[in-house]
């Protein structure tokens, strides 16, 4: 048996409801949606986005009003902390395609004026690479390639194959195995070789258009296990630091970079959300000289918290 995919915008509104069937057979380059897309186009962008996997294995689901309870609190308890003046440097870290930091960033700025914003990840776009025979490979700026389109097909080079699909996991294979061949130049993303090249944004277009109308919204280039240049007054870190993704020594590390990124006093929000009922738990910690002091937390705390603060934390 064989699947095809979904490769156009048309046959992806087509589909309706069906589109959800065909889960990581629909082509990310669809998510390139220009700078003034329609509402329409939107929904496709963040239904795609629910689905995508790199090739790390993290998926990147967000949704509407993920932390909306979360910007609540920290919000409350920001306004103890800080007077409504004050220049506060916020940074929300792993945020995927950004828009909880839109969110979040909407209802800081008339409680804080003169606060400027920071979204981050180490994914802000995948490349588009086209081959002379039409072949498409969309790849991330690492090299590492996540799908294969040459319609009726759309595989995934990352997701294997069910196998009452054998057809797709034969193609998935050829592509691979072209991929490996191709031994992409150096300046390759530039277009540099026989290859088009076209980048796919991969920051929700809201997100996008905040960050070129308010200079004090900027989404950036970077890893949570980063040290800032400058240290900040807030910094969150949600749906990263956990024991799926990394070993306790990573975590400790992760800790280690947020402390050293805080200013004396500074606030750590760091959680995850259940994928069973959608719920939110994390902590709300702030940088003390020993660690950390928690200050509240959300639902069941985090997983953090127990690597953060028996240990001292040395900057």
């Amino acid at each position: 048996m064989l699947k095809f995919g979904i490769w156009t915008q048309e046959q992806y509104l087509r589909e309706g409801e069906r589109r959800k069937l065909f889960g990581h057979r629909v082509s990310y380059s669809l998510l390139n949606v220009g700078d003034n897309p329609t509402p329409e186009q939107i929904r496709v962008f963040e239904d795609i986005s629910f689905t995508l996997r790199t090739s790390n294995g993290t998926f990147r689901t967000t949704f509407r009003n993920r932390f909306s309870q979360i910007d609540n609190l920290v919000l409350e308890r920001l306004g103890e902390l800080y007077a409504p003046g004050t220049a506060l440097v916020v940074e929300d870290r792993a945020v995927s395609h950004a828009l909880t930091s839109l969110e979040w960033a909407c209802k800081l700025f008339p409680c804080f004026p003169n606060a400027r914003f920071f979204a981050s990840d180490i994914l802000l776009y995948l490349i588009e690479l086209t081959l002379p025979n039409g072949d498409v490979f969309v790849v991330e700026p690492n090299g590492k390639p996540l799908q294969y389109i040459r319609p009726p097909f759309v595989v995934s080079l990352q997701h294997r194959e069910a196998k009452r699909y054998p057809v797709n996991s034969w193609v998935a294979a050829l592509a691979r195995r072209r991929f490996a061949g191709l031994a992409l130049p150096e300046g390759w993303m530039e277009g540099a070789g026989e290859y088009s090249v076209r980048r796919i944004p991969f920051i929700h277009p809201e997100a996008r258009a905040l960050s070129r109308s308010n200079p004090r919204f900027q989404v950036c280039l970077q890893s949570v296990f980063d040290v800032s240049t400058a240290p900040c007054h807030v910094i969150r870190t949600m749906n990263i630091f956990n024991r799926g993704y990394f070993s306790e020594q990573q975590l400790m590390e992760g800790a280690r970079a947020v402390h050293q990124s805080l200013l004396p006093g500074g606030i750590w929000i760091v959680g995850r959300t259940l994928e069973e009922d959608l719920s939110n738990h994390g902590a709300v910690l702030r940088r003390s000289p020993g660690g950390w002091d928690v200050i509240d937390r959300i639902g069941d705390g985090s997983e953090m918290e127990a690597i953060a603060l028996p240990r001292p934390i040395h900057a």
